[in-house]
């Protein structure tokens, strides 16, 4: 099947962009653990390969999961709007070019991977020709686009400017302002959609679990510390007596409050938090909705969770690394890099807290060498193993081969992506 580019109203703002282009090495062997991975014949594939394969194998193409949002009335008036914002470099406009690409660091990548969770589980023994399509229920496909929307609008609301500061952004400041209007809108146009189609589908437990992947969403927004632009700030790291267990997402009930403060300051423990809240909720829930509703039972739904949630913990490693690396001015502070940082050694704190003592902006470019100098990066390439061989396996108890391989085969693009980042 041919890749099919779709234009939309949004195409205004930009020209459309490209996908990454970056070849990388695929292991295909067997794999006792991942550490002994390797040996075997590889393949050399970019994303753009690895992602046509997978829209091929679920028979939909992700160019297409945003056109019955997208293409409406609604969007096509904010479109219009959006115009008077080009020249303001409002960050709603680099989340709109965001829309119209393919690549790791994409939206469109969530729903995907739950079309493809969703093919490789199996159909329901009763279902019937005309509730699916290429392997894939009706239901599960509705559902994918349910969840990228309500991540697709939870991300555009949290590309608010701050505009605190008037005097900061001088003639700018009507525009912006206006712009943060858009962006309350839009999200809120998304959101209700969702909760609209998510009714649709009927499924009362379906309901809940979507919608207590939206609660987590909003909670990971107010986790931990601030600072006066309200990004997030890494925890005081804790001494290590002060706990005796580590956060396990895997064993909690995901209907109930993800994890736990105490869990802040902890390095490893605090990353997977924030990750679960942000992002790893979402996806797993999605995965294990898609479960929910081809009946394929508690034990099947509970390894589309942890799949979804490793995929995502792993894809928050590569875009931590990947922005800490290319990005030395301007990386986040509760990435990975940093956090384990901070946990191994915690004197790096100390350029985090006296910048929040005296009211100064953080010295990221000094920060990077202080995380360089520690074993942070010994612990991220450990981390990241563990994180594919936990893919590997659990993917392993998914039935079908040809959905089940394009899982694996994203999950060793990522790692071998990042492996590159950091040497």
């Amino acid at each position: 099947m041919a890749r099919t580019h779709v234009i939309c109203p949004l195409m205004c703002l930009s020209e459309y962009l490209q996908f990454f282009n970056i070849t990388i090495i695929v292991v295909r062997e067997s794999y006792p653990s991942w550490s002994k991975v390797g040996a075997g014949q590889r393949e050399e594939l970019d994303w753009r390969d690895v992602v046509t394969e997978a829209e091929q194998i679920v028979g939909y193409p992700t160019s297409f999961l945003n056109l019955r949002w997208l293409l409406n009335d609604e969007i096509a008036n904010t479109a219009i709007h959006l115009r008077k914002l080009v020249g303001t470099n409002h960050p709603l406009l680099k989340s709109a070019k965001n829309l119209l690409i393919g690549s790791k660091s994409n939206l469109q990548s969530v729903g995907l991977i739950i079309l493809l969770v969703s093919k490789a589980a199996g159909l329901p023994r009763d279902h019937t020709n005309d509730q699916h399509t290429s392997g894939v229920l009706h239901a599960q496909r509705a559902l994918a686009e349910i969840v990228e929307m309500k991540r697709t609008g939870h991300i555009i609301h949290k590309t608010m400017a701050n505009l605190q500061d008037k005097e900061k952004h001088g003639d700018k400041y009507n525009d912006l302002l206006y712009g943060n209007k858009i962006v309350l809108l839009t999200g809120d146009y998304l959101l209700a959609t969702c909760l609209k189609n998510l009714g649709k589908l009927r499924n009362n437990d379906v309901t809940e679990l979507i919608s207590t992947g939206l609660r987590d969403l909003v909670e990971g927004d107010f986790l931990g510390e601030r600072d006066y632009e309200n990004n997030p700030l890494p925890s005081r790291p804790k001494a290590s007596n002060d706990f005796k267990t580590n956060y396990n997402w895997q064993s909690e009930d995901n209907l109930s409050k993800l994890g736990s403060n105490d869990y802040l300051g902890r390095g490893k423990d605090e990353f997977l938090l924030r990750t679960m809240l942000t992002s790893g909720s979402l996806l797993g829930k999605g995965c294990q909705g898609a479960m929910k509703l081809a009946r394929r039972g508690e034990q099947m739904e509970r390894d589309a969770y942890i799949l979804g949630g490793h995929l995502a913990i792993i894809w928050q490693l590569y875009l931590d690394v990947r922005d800490f690396f290319t990005h030395p001015y301007s990386y986040s502070l509760v990435g990975a890099p940093v956090v384990l940082a901070i946990w191994e050694y915690p004197t790096v704190y100390s350029y985090i807290l006296e910048a929040k003592i005296e009211k100064r902006p953080i010295e990221y470019k000094q920060l990077y060498y202080a995380v360089r100098s520690t074993r942070a990066l010994e612990y991220l390439t450990l981390f990241l193993e563990d994180e594919t061989a936990a893919i590997l396996k659990i993917s392993d108890r998914f039935p079908i081969d040809d959905a089940r391989n394009a899982i694996q085969k994203m999950a060793l693009m990522i790692h071998d992506e990042t492996l590159q980042y950091m040497q």
